[in-house]
């Protein structure tokens, strides 16, 4: 499977390859299938962020994937 590369808008509602992204990060898949710009992306919204030498959810990337999994 390729990595796929998505620009995803900047603003509120997260995108689905942002909350597919950031769902997978939650769940340390070990197959991150997107590139480094959606890291980026999800860490200038503030959702991601390194820690320990691993991505890991912020609390505002926890409560958006909450928020989203509610609808």
């Amino acid at each position: 499977m390729e990595r796929q590369n998505f620009r995803a808008p900047q603003g509120p509602v997260m995108t689905d390859p942002e909350w597919i992204a950031l769902e997978s990060l939650d769940e340390r898949t070990k197959h991150f299938i997107f590139d480094d710009a959606m890291l980026l992306v999800l860490t200038q919204r503030g959702l991601v962020e390194p820690k320990e030498g691993q991505w890991r959810v912020t609390p505002h990337g926890q409560q958006a994937l909450n928020e989203r999994s509610a609808y």
